[in-house]
């Protein structure tokens, strides 16, 4: 009886030992497949970030340029501005006769006919202020302008950024 029991003991470890080194191997086999296939998706994770990273660096390249042009073409707008200010100043510059303000033809002629004076028939002009606040102005939306166009432009590159086209 103690060889039987003995058998029987040696037999339910040798099977305990065969389903433990089965479910090892398995289980083994299963981790190694995990870790492949983190390692894997590390791999794909780091090239994508990567990836990003070089449209991020040549959209900030872009962006700096842009906001160097567009900083010039500010400070041309108000250079341009000063200097034609100045050459006005300096009488250098003159208006165009269409630009010039003028009474109008029937007020003129109804003014004529009641006064003494040859005042009427005389045009008016700008005046000085009015000429600088004027071409201030321009400078104005010239400024507006550029930046919309610089707003646009910065769309754009945020947009290729976020679809990946950058």
């Amino acid at each position: 009886m103690n060889l039987r029991f003995l058998g029987l003991v040696v037999l339910i470890a040798f099977v305990s030992f065969m389903t433990w080194c089965g479910y090892d191997y398995g289980y083994n086999q299963a981790k190694g497949q995990q870790i492949q296939s983190y390692q894997e998706k590390i791999v794909q994770l780091t090239t994508q970030a990567d990836a990003a990273l070089k449209r991020e660096r040549a959209v900030n390249v872009k962006l700096v340029e842009l906001e160097a042009s567009y900083l010039d073409k500010q400070k041309e707008i108000q250079d341009n501005a000063n200097h034609t200010i100045n050459e006005y100043r300096a009488s250098n510059l003159s208006l165009r006769d269409s630009l010039k303000s003028k009474q109008c033809p029937a007020v003129l002629s109804a003014v004529a006919s009641t006064t003494s004076s040859g005042d009427a028939e005389t045009t008016g002009g700008l005046l000085d202020t009015d000429v600088e606040f004027l071409i201030r102005q321009a400078a104005r939306a010239d400024e507006v302008t550029e930046q919309l166009e610089a707003a646009q432009q910065l769309i754009k590159q945020d947009r290729e950024l976020c679809n990946g086209q950058g």
